[in-house]
């Protein structure tokens, strides 16, 4: 039992592993730096995070971004700091452009703090494909799927998950953008140290996440945004839906 919570604690820790965005990659030598503050509260914690991070396409077609995220605190239901500031998983990305309308995506998560979410021990690493593309002028949409893998080196434990998302971005003009979306993680299974496989197709361990947001471009250079969104599921958030709304700011050069 403890190692089924295992697993299911790790796939809340990065149910949708996307990359920076699931749109095409940066134009060669183009880059962003984001700096943005999270809320998330659920039925036992709230959180207070800072996500730093950077993208840049390096050579035509070839985009590398981190991700580092800052938690300021954490509190249990009854308002207690459960002691889990600090610096949250590094995460690593990279997209590579195959077409104009299709990518591929290889992200790495490692832990380097105490405030490391689930198990300090725990490596992350997941590939897949991005598709997007232009409806009409105004509507334009992302999608992705991939394979996450969770690397429990405390436990020998090895889990993998598959992760799907999709997102539709409306220009209402050409500074002002709404976007609506959906994530849905799906825990396929196991391996322990004793060979033990847990299966859970069609057992209903599925997670999804639906969120609304928008941003604003002031120009060229600087865009802000904000965001919500609410997890629900039959696996780590069964009976305990997390609901989260977040804000950034990004500097593009």
């Amino acid at each position: 039992m403890f190692k089924k919570l295992a697993i299911v604690a790790a796939l809340a820790t990065s149910a949708s592993f996307a990359s920076w965005d699931m749109y095409p990659v940066l134009e060669q030598h183009k880059g962003e730096v984001s700096v943005g503050v999270n809320y998330s509260t659920d039925e036992n914690t709230k959180e207070l995070s800072v996500p730093v991070g950077a993208r840049f396409s390096v050579i035509q077609n070839l985009e590398l971004a981190f991700m580092l995220p800052y938690r300021i605190f954490t509190h249990d239901k009854n308002g207690n700091d459960i002691k889990r500031d600090g610096f949250e998983e590094l995460a690593f990305m990279a997209r590579y452009k195959i077409t104009p309308t299709t990518s591929a995506f290889a992200d790495i998560r490692t832990p380097i703090g105490d405030g490391s979410d689930y198990e300090k021990k725990t490596w992350i690493a997941a590939t897949g494909a991005q598709y997007s593309n232009s409806i009409n002028p105004f509507i334009r949409f992302g999608s992705e799927i991939g394979l996450t893998t969770y690397f429990v080196r405390k436990m020998n434990l090895t889990t993998f998950s598959l992760n799907a998302s999709t997102e539709f971005e409306f220009k209402v003009t050409p500074q002002f953008t709404p976007y609506v979306g959906a994530n849905l993680g799906v825990l396929l299974g196991s391996i322990t140290e004793d060979g033990y496989r847990f299966n859970s197709a069609g057992d209903g361990h599925v997670d999804a996440r639906i969120y609304v947001g928008a941003k604003y471009a002031f120009n060229d250079m600087f865009e802000v945004g904000v965001n919500a969104g609410i997890w629900f599921g039959n696996c780590f958030y069964k009976d305990n839906t997390e609901k989260s709304i977040g804000t950034y700011g990004r500097f593009k050069f």
